[in-house]
């Protein structure tokens, strides 16, 4: 990846700067199309954007469901859409054209390069599958009908599994690969990857100096046992699992311990089915962290909001879609799945006790009903998305339930009497989910996989992370399996998954150079650049300013209110896409908060720089500290004569300098 050339800095910074954002986050980041438009990756987008409210599997208008690959070439009442190799015959083709009449969709035309999409994947199809199948076409998968993984050697370690699977689909595409990175890009990656900062430059100096034959893997489990690697990973989930909702339940999750807890999840790399197990019991007893309560203690006594929280944890998928109706798009998450998990939870209340905060459980009550669209009504059971049916007795409509407290492993308190802690039920709705999710459940290993693979490499086996349905296949099926049984075989532990896929060949790819790459992302034929994420944008400018330790070392710096202004502008973790903005723009132009750390004072980096008289040697150790290499001539020379301009205000010179260096396209993203 070219860096930023620093010769542009006499533009306006408005404008230098929005061209280094959207460089960084608009063409680098965003989905590359492949030379031949696929089902999967162009058609079936676009027709879930302009078709499928009409003819889908909800109104299914003119008998035409364009959800599937199996509808769109089956036909409707008019008979077949498509035409092998005729997109001029082809009525979805006929339909979408200026002027066509009839005219699809109605009163809206689609843009030329959507019209020229759908022809070019007519064109390029030779005849239509007799059985309606295809590479695109999404069918549930159950354990039995799942991908049967190919014999691997017993002795191969995880890193060799991940490339012989990702090699076998390059090679069955022919495509080649990019060679693997050099040194200093790799543990560039790494740290941002596994610690939220890049190295130091005494830190990339040392490990280019190590004579270890295995230095990578060395570098790896040094930074697995490391606190920053904790913390990280505490950010990472926190971020994914209870959202960004502001400083306010930031400043909440951290006094109730959470964070705290999360980071000792990862430094004591605790079994993640426990972990999971853990914030849905929500008990105060010894066996379990107190801490982990907050999971659901913050969803206020939103029953729904719980279920939906859990779901992508367990099952890998939203199942939101399904609150009203069957989900429209995958057709095994049924309407009953949505409402049974809420069932799980709708006996939970949010309790103040002497232990603390608690999360109590009713033994009685909570049945409820839904209706679907039609409004048929139908009673909401423990019935899971896994297949698991959890039988309960239901009192009859006319039968008066009674708390007794002998259905109680501990009652309720007495009216009037202080509550020690929570109430659980001998028969818990709670733990019997917890059962069924953590036990015996494959799609819990399979989720947690997913996201990992997509933290580390820039995207999931599945893509969106929180979508692992029929309807989004996985690039890779035999991988994905693999790693989750093998995941399940080492106890759940977050370390060795980790430890595997950043050894992996696949990992450790260099960038694609050039203007057009030559396949679809998620061949991972080679290093995705991901643009950093709040936290780790933060973090990393800290270190390459010299900001180093606690907040009681940088007194004179707001770090608390430059660490929410990050998190406001900067990218979520995991977004479907991400997108520039013009707001974090005018953040990296306009914050005093960021200049201030621009400015020279005590031993950071600015004030180093100051100290050198020789501004070749100036520039030479701005680049090393803040872009972790040394500047090529041509940079050199730009550098020094933007310096040599402003020989009569020098700091002003180096700050601009160093600010067009942290806000450039290789400094911001992962690369």
């Amino acid at each position: 990846m070219k860096p930023c050339a620093p010769k542009p800095l006499c533009l306006p910074a408005v404008y230098l700067l929005m061209v280094m954002v959207c460089e960084a986050w608009g063409e680098s980041a965003s989905p590359l199309k492949a030379s031949s438009p696929t089902w999967s990756g162009d058609l079936e987008p676009l027709l879930n954007d302009h078709c499928v409210k009409c003819h889908g599997p909800l109104k299914k208008k003119g008998d035409l469901d364009l959800s599937t690959f199996h509808g769109l070439i089956r036909g409707g009442e008019s008979g077949a859409i498509v035409r092998a190799g005729q997109p001029e015959s082809s009525l979805l083709y006929q339909v979408v054209l200026p002027e066509s009449d009839p005219h699809m969709p109605p009163k809206k035309q689609i843009d030329p390069s959507s019209i020229e999409t759908i022809g070019a994947w007519i064109s390029q199809m030779r005849e239509l599958p007799a059985d309606h199948a295809d590479e695109g076409e999404s069918t549930p998968l159950t354990k039995e009908e799942g991908p049967q993984v190919a014999p691997i050697p017993k002795d191969w370690e995880g890193a060799q599994v991940i490339d012989f699977f990702i090699q076998e689909r390059l090679r069955k595409l022919s495509i080649t690969p990019t060679p693997l990175c050099d040194d200093v890009t790799f543990q560039r990656r790494l740290y941002l990857d596994l610690i939220g900062r890049p190295p130091t430059f005494e830190e990339t100096q040392s490990f280019l100096r190590s004579p270890a034959l295995r230095k990578r893997e060395k570098e790896v489990d040094q930074l697995l046992g490391t606190e920053g690697f904790a913390k990280h990973m505490a950010e990472l989930f926190d971020a994914m699992l209870m959202e960004r909702r502001g400083k306010r339940w930031e400043d909440r999750r951290r006094e109730k311990g959470w964070m705290s807890y999360l980071q000792e999840v990862f430094a004591e790399n605790r079994p993640w089915n426990k972990v999971v197990e853990e914030w849905i019991l929500a008990r105060q007893d010894t066996d379990h962290s107190p801490a982990s309560i907050w999971f659901l203690y913050e969803r206020e006594n939103n029953h729904q909001a719980m279920a939906e929280a859990v779901a992508p944890v367990v099952f890998g998928t939203q199942i939101k879609c399904a609150q009203c109706h069957d989900h429209p798009l995958a057709h095994e998450i049924k309407q009953s799945h949505y409402w049974g998990m809420v069932a799980a939870f709708n006996r939970s209340k949010n309790v103040e006790t002497a232990q603390g905060i608690g999360l109590a459980e009713s033994a009685v009550g909570g049945f409820i009903s839904f209706a679907n669209l039609q409004k048929e009504s139908q009673a909401a059971t423990l019935s899971f998305l896994n297949g698991v049916q959890v039988d309960e007795t239901r009192p009859e409509p006319d039968q008066k339930e009674e708390d007794l407290a002998e259905l109680y492993a501990i009652a309720p308190a007495k009216e009037g009497a202080s509550l020690q802690a929570a109430s659980i039920p001998l028969f818990s709705r709670r733990a019997e989910l917890a059962r069924a999710v953590t036990q015996d459940n494959p799609m819990l290993a399979e989720a947690t996989v997913n996201r990992l693979w997509a933290l580390l490499m820039g995207r999931g086996l599945v893509h969106p992370v929180d979508e692992m349905n029929s309807k989004h296949p996985a690039s890779h099926p035999q991988l994905l399996d693999w790693l989750a049984r093998d995941f399940e075989a080492h106890e759940y532990r977050l370390h060795h998954l980790v430890r595997s896929i950043v050894l992996s060949q696949a990992y450790q790819r260099s960038p694609w150079v050039g203007s057009q790459k030559p396949a679809e992302l998620d061949t991972f034929a080679w290093a995705q650049e991901k643009p950093l994420t709040a936290e780790v944008a933060y973090r990393s400018m800290l270190t390459a300013t010299g900001h180093h330790g606690d907040e009681a070392a940088n007194q004179d710096l707001d770090l608390p209110a430059l660490r929410t202004s990050f998190v406001e502008h900067f990218p979520d973790v995991l977004p479907v896409e991400y997108n520039a903005s013009l707001q974090q723009a005018m953040f990296l132009s306009n914050s005093p908060l960021l200049d201030a750390l621009l400015e020279p004072r005590g031993d950071n980096l600015a004030a180093k720089l100051m100290a050198e008289s020789d501004l070749s040697l100036r520039v030479r150790r701005a680049y090393e500290h803040v872009l972790g290499r040394w500047p090529d001539e041509a940079e050199s020379q730009h550098a020094v004569a933007y310096l040599h301009q402003r020989v009569e205000r020098p700091e002003k010179g180096l700050k601009q300098l160093l600010w067009a260096m942290l806000t450039s396209t290789e400094f911001l993203t992962n690369h």
